[in-house]
């Protein structure tokens, strides 16, 4: 994207160093940093306060971003849409694997006494795939943080003369760790409920 540049070549004709900038609009200077090498994208407050100490306007700042974001939500979106389908899918399909383990009729496991090898088969079957599905989902969440797709989304409604979205109360935006463990611990309980319910009412 182009605001890298655009940045840089900004700040050194201010003759202004990462750490000058970033005291001026109130940043650390790693997030000047992380902009200039285009591991993230500013928001909408911090792309006011840079086009105001340029003495340009936002749209020369992120001219050329715009369509990029556009391109870039469109294909994320259908890699996470996948991703997720994928996940309830092996998820499903785990349910599934324990329902026919607890349906078909075989022999005494080996393994724990009391149960058939069907059931024991099915029920590791689940706890596999549900794993697997919980991975898939997880790195979902990786991919919004990584693509900045918030912050994406809030300059394209900017940029088209509409209210960004900005939902700063949300757990994901205020502790993304604590937001990320509990979906985390959430995901664990639902699949520890399903596994109840398949070996105790089948």
């Amino acid at each position: 994207m182009e605001l890298k540049e655009h940045l840089k070549e900004h700040r050194q004709r201010l003759g202004l160093s990462q750490e000058d900038l970033a005291e001026r609009i109130f940043v650390t200077r790693q997030t000047i940093s992380n902009w200039e090498t285009d591991k993230t994208y500013p928001d909408v407050q911090s792309l006011l306060l840079l086009s105001d100490l340029f003495g340009v306007s936002i749209d020369e700042l992120v001219k050329g971003d715009v369509a990029a974001m556009e391109s870039e939500i469109k294909k994320e979106w259908r890699r996470m849409s996948r991703l997720i389908a994928a996940a309830w899918g092996l998820i499903a399909l785990g349910v599934l694997c324990a329902v026919a383990g607890f349906v078909a009729h075989t022999g005494p496991s080996s393994v724990l006494p009391g149960w058939s090898e069907g059931e024991v088969l099915g029920c590791v079957a689940f706890f596999f795939l549900w794993l697997i599905g919980l991975g898939l989902a997880g790195q979902v969440e990786r991919m919004k943080k990584a693509s900045d797709l918030v912050t994406y989304k809030d300059i394209l409604a900017y940029s088209k003369g509409e209210e960004p979205i900005r939902d700063d109360d949300a757990l994901g935006r205020r502790q993304p760790l604590a937001s990320s463990a509990l979906k985390f611990i959430a995901a664990a309980l639902v699949g520890l409920a399903v596994a109840f319910v398949v070996t105790r009412f089948l």
